[in-house]
């Protein structure tokens, strides 16, 4: 069996006594149904082969990505991951994995399950069920504990950072980290077990991080104090799985972790938070003309206008290793805006998140002049100012001001820094797509999320002054703004999710109602507009610039979720006192008309 191809996803491959079972489902090795398929085929046809062991490895940048998101929605019949972790963990042969590139969420779930990590130094590890509202379907909670510890498990299963190959291998996650030849590293590391005779260890049966039940117990309760009052019912849940790890046998502990899941499935924080995963990942995806444009350079940034935003970005500009040229006629603007630039360099310093050295490199490709001349050669120019650049032939985004509608030609930046780094890069359709393409690479290196938008916006502006009405309204209806307020922030809006919630005031039923309201029905105009491309980049809006709390997945997911003609009737019932609010956009009738939503929307987009 020298090589045997399954259907492209899996191919098989054999090393001396190993066979090499080699992920190859592009982009990211999505664990689908169809591909666990494959893959538990490859490792039947190990068992009466005359092989010793197998190394389950992978032939893209990164391991896997994980579950196919879609399948948390509507399971499919048929082998599920936790079986194929069962699978591979009761496997007669020894069974390894070579960790490259990315593994998280169910990659990692299946390599918990095999007898032996290793793992490039390069690879990055993370569990992001906790982020779409879950716990992990596939035994993780059960079998991280017993190799690391409830305190590192906890750690990794409730915080969003993940974990580089060496931190993994400091706490136990991994057997060997390699610089060079990983497969063949693992090759040997699997041949080794089969030298050492018997059968292979499984996870279940490792104590490391059992060991020490105090400590154990302590990490538990710690973690419980720290989750305590918290809007969302998954991390208790989770702490609860990791204390199972402890009390139960796995197949009890594997029981426990499957029941939390199936009904964190069912919560609307858990829908919220998936539709907003899904949401982000598409305003990663540019328009289709915007796409086709090879940036081929973007080295240096001249800024005109020394006035904020322009400091902010010139900071952020500089952190990315970006030449920048910051350009006024004013010596006033000049001087302060570098005095704010410096102020927060050196309390970073101070803080231990910039280095001395990284700061005087900063400096050194930063530039400053009173001459439009100093705009020359830049690669792309940011307009801070109402006028005009002058200067020709010159790549200019204009920053703080979007084009209005009928604005030929125009491109606006509008940045949100102090929210969810989200920008948004509006644009009429006879907008140059270089000047887009280099809006949306700038964006990237700097770290923002791009949201693409018509002219019109912004998107953000837009909600707020939405939410603004609403409240006036209210007010004028006799609520107080303090009880809005308390009632807005029972709701999640106005405060994040690590902390608890104040109590819900008896007004706040009216009060949520009214502004969810109002922010739907301005989010259909942006729509209907055209200002936003679908009703989700709306939704990415409203929780990014911190409108909206992330587990309620937005104004549009809301509207979803009640039903649009029950919305409907409600935007009409409030339009009799406030129609300037409340008048439906003709989008609701729309898509009542022909049986759908905005979720129909968010699929065509």
């Amino acid at each position: 069996m020298d090589s045997k191809a399954l259907t492209g996803a899996v191919r098989l491959e054999r090393r001396g006594a190993v066979l090499l079972v080699v992920l190859a489902h592009r982009p990211l090795n999505t664990l689908s149904h169809s591909l666990r398929l494959e893959v538990w085929a490859g490792l039947e046809q190990a068992i009466s082969a005359d092989v010793a062991a197998v190394v389950i490895c992978s032939d893209i940048a990164a391991f896997s990505a994980g579950v196919d998101l879609a399948e948390l929605a509507k399971p499919v019949a048929g082998l599920s991951l936790a079986a194929l972790c069962l699978q591979i963990e009761n496997f007669p042969k020894p069974v390894i994995v070579a960790l490259n590139g990315s593994t998280f969420g169910g990659g990692l779930e299946l390599a918990l399950a095999a007898h032996g990590r290793i793992a490039s130094a390069t690879a990055q590890f993370g569990m992001p069920d906790i982020g779409l509202g879950l716990v992990p379907a596939a035994g993780a909670t059960q079998r991280l504990p017993r190799l690391v510890g409830a305190a590192a498990a906890l750690k990794l299963l409730l915080e969003p950072a993940n974990l580089t190959a060496a931190q993994a291998l400091m706490i136990g996650l991994l057997d060997e980290v390699v610089e060079t030849d990983l497969r063949a590293r693992a090759c040997a590391f699997a041949e080794s077990i089969v030298l050492q005779g018997g059968e292979p260890i499984k996870t279940i049966a490792r104590r490391e991080g059992l060991r020490d039940g105090k400590a154990y117990q302590a990490a538990i309760a710690a973690a419980r104090a720290s989750c305590a009052g918290l809007p969302l019912p998954a991390p208790l849940r989770l702490i609860e799985c990791v204390e199972a790890a402890q009390l139960l046998p796995l197949d009890q502990g594997l029981a426990f972790e499957a029941a939390a899941f199936e009904r964190l499935a069912k919560t609307p924080e858990a829908r919220g938070l998936q539709h907003m995963y899904q949401a982000e990942r598409k305003l990663a995806f540019p328009p289709a003309r915007v796409a086709a444009v090879a940036v081929t350079k973007l080295n240096s940034l001249a800024v005109w206008g020394a006035s904020p935003p322009a400091t902010d970005v010139v900071g952020q500009a500089l952190a990315a290793g970006l030449r920048v040229a910051l350009i006024d006629p004013s010596r006033e603007a000049l001087v302060a805006a570098l005095q704010t630039i410096a102020e927060r360099q050196e309390a970073a310093v101070n803080k231990g998140r910039l280095t001395p050295e990284a700061r005087d490199a900063d400096w050194a490709r930063l530039s400053t002049s009173m001459s439009a001349e100093g705009l020359g050669g830049a690669d792309l120019v940011l307009n801070n100012t109402q006028a005009a650049v002058p200067v020709l032939e010159a790549a200019v985004i204009s920053i703080g001001a979007l084009p209005a509608r009928g604005a030929a030609g125009q491109v606006g930046l509008s940045v949100a820094l102090a929210a969810g780094l989200v920008a948004e890069l509006a644009s009429g359709p006879e907008a140059s797509s270089e000047v887009l393409a280099l809006g949306l690479a700038l964006g990237r290196r700097l770290g923002w999320r791009v949201l693409f938008s018509g002219p019109g916006g912004p998107i953000e502006r837009r909600l707020r002054n939405a939410m603004s009405a609403a409240i006036t309204q209210l007010e004028t209806e006799g609520l107080q703004r303090s009880v809005i307020g308390v009632a807005l922030a029972s709701f999640g809006i106005g405060v994040g999710a690590r902390g608890p919630l104040p109590a819900a005031p008896p007004e706040a039923r009216q009060v949520v109602d009214a502004c969810v309201a109002a922010l739907a029905n301005e989010a259909a105009r942006l729509v209907t507009e055209g200002v936003a491309r679908r009703p989700s980049d709306v939704d990415a809006a409203a929780v990014l610039a911190g409108i909206f709390p992330r587990w309620r997945g937005g104004p549009q997911f809301q509207a979803d979720q009640r039903g649009l003609l029950v919305f409907r009737a409600d935007l009409r019932r409030r339009a009799e006192v406030s129609p300037q609010i409340y008048a439906p956009d003709p989008l609701f009738g729309a898509l009542i008309a022909e049986g759908r939503d905005f979720a129909a929307l968010n699929r065509e987009g």
